[in-house]
């Protein structure tokens, strides 16, 4: 007699290895080309600021980004071990995937293994985080460390222990740390609604496990305030960059009509539950709130500030799953139906986030196409040559990509990246340039084009190349440009 499959036998194995698919979703998506494209002039400052020794490295941050000077901190050891492309990201790819589990645990806390698996999948699908998953910046960790907040507060409400007022005192504690205006709204309003509704355990705790992220948020604020006392003007058009966030969160218009219905149906999955309700809802609504206060008094506005807040709306999205079935279930009466819809629902929301993903990983170039800059320069250059570096990321830059023995002359560099408080290194006086650069016939401009034009933004240094020279040659390179000035005598 053949053997029986016990009845409810899919449903146990369901339930057992519901984490699987966010996990091999968050790893996939990480991982599928991770060093495709080259490193940008934001990793470059992770990677020319943790490279230095601690005491140069403090003289910088005392003048600029001191705001990130823990992630600088902690990425100094790493960096030791290797400065490839592949070893700097991969932090990143780890805090991903972590995320994945922590939207999926609380999710599955509050609603089952299907909210669990739903949650995990559109927390790492989310555009924002897709963009940022595999860069050399602390943003996946930070979203990383609010998540866990989110879910240690959760279970020291239900369960007071040690470990769990540990867990998200120094996860909080962390996110505020590694970047203020991304961590620090999130965190704040994540431990408001645990000192409003404490659960289980007393004010007096979440007080004292707050203290560590309260100071460190305090003491960040004021640093970040003097390097940068205002960086937004009275015309920036708050109102319409806050709604364009969308697309930080919903990949297409099909993703987001999919978000909006999940979303929904969980925010009544909650409803009575509403300090439950009101962690969540603050999770993924505090750091686009954080961002555009920042904006309103004039400081930054950025979407990758806010990446803390797609784990919070996916584990909306994931609650909303369940809820959704019984809704439908109820109106037509179909249980079979019902699930069949709701997994239309949730399929159409993935599917229309898998148009951004492949997008953006098949981008050749995140903004800086350095390789192609130096392979510009190397195939033109003849000895003899001069360069000159325009940007403070250009000479970090340059010196990582071009190739061993092209031969030209860093002619302007005065003080070098590793002893200058500048990670692109100090130049030489406006009044010397001209002086230096007037023996050489043959002078390479890279540098990378910003909002206002060269002649605004690196006068000195342009003149200095113009005087007596021709423009032969031009190369576009993403963001980064290559120029050949010659004399007269030199000209092809």
């Amino acid at each position: 007699m053949p053997p029986t499959t016990r009845p409810g036998r899919g449903r146990t194995v369901a339930r057992s290895w519901w984490w699987a698919l966010p996990v091999a979703v968050a790893v996939v998506t990480s991982l599928w080309r991770l060093t495709a494209k080259p490193l940008w002039r934001d990793e470059f400052y992770t990677l020319s600021t943790a490279v230095r020794d601690y005491d140069v490295m403090l003289g910088g941050l005392r003048v600029t980004d001191a705001g990130m000077g823990l992630w600088y901190a902690v990425e100094h050891p790493w960096v030791q071990v290797s400065q490839s492309a592949l070893w700097l990201r991969l932090p990143g790819v780890a805090a991903t995937v972590l995320v994945a589990v922590l939207a999926a645990l609380v999710a599955r806390r509050l609603a089952g293994p299907a909210a669990g698996a739903v949650a995990g999948v559109l927390a790492v699908l989310a555009p924002v985080v897709v963009d940022h998953s595999q860069e050399a910046r602390p943003y996946p960790v930070i979203t990383a460390a609010v998540a866990a907040t989110a879910w240690g507060l959760l279970r020291d409400r239900e369960d007071p222990r040690a470990r769990w007022t540990l867990l998200w005192s120094a996860a909080a504690t962390v996110a505020a740390a590694l970047h203020v205006l991304s961590g620090a709204p999130a965190v704040a309003a994540l431990l408001a609604v645990a000192l409003v509704a404490p659960g289980r355990r007393s004010r007096r705790r979440v007080l004292v496990g707050a203290l560590p992220a309260a100071v460190v948020t305090v003491a960040m604020v004021a640093v970040g305030l003097s390097q940068a006392p205002g960086r937004i003007g009275p015309d920036f058009p708050l109102l319409a960059q806050t709604v364009a966030l969308w697309t930080s969160y919903a990949g297409s218009r099909p993703a987001l009509a999919g978000l909006l219905v999940l979303v929904v149906a969980g925010l009544a999955q909650l409803r009575r539950q509403p300090a439950t309700l009101a962690l969540v809802l603050v999770w993924a609504l505090a750091p686009v709130a954080g961002v555009v206060a920042s904006a309103a008094a004039g400081q930054l506005f950025e979407a990758r500030y806010t990446t803390a807040a797609a784990p919070g709306l996916a584990v909306l999205a994931g609650l909303g799953a369940p809820r959704l079935r019984r809704w439908l279930t109820r109106a037509l009466r179909a249980p079979r139906a019902a699930v069949a819809l709701t997994a239309g629902v949730v399929a159409l929301t993935v599917a229309g986030q898998v148009p951004h993903l492949l997008a953006e990983r098949r981008l050749p170039y995140v903004a800086d196409d350095m390789p192609c800059a130096t392979g510009a320069v190397a195939a033109g250059a003849r000895p003899g040559d001069a360069v000159v570096l325009l940007g403070n990321t250009t000479r970090p830059m340059l010196r990582y990509y071009l190739p061993a023995g092209v031969p030209v002359t860093d002619v302007l560099l005065a003080t070098d990246p590793a002893r200058s408080v500048s990670i692109g290194g100090d130049d030489l006086p406006t009044g010397q340039r001209a002086a230096a650069l007037a023996g050489w016939d043959r002078v390479w401009l890279v540098g990378v084009r910003l909002r206002d034009p060269w002649p605004v933004v690196f006068p000195d240094s342009l003149r200095a190349v113009q005087t007596g020279r021709a423009q032969v040659a031009t190369t576009d390179c993403g963001q980064m440009r290559v120029e050949l000035w010659t004399t007269a005598a030199a000209a092809p």
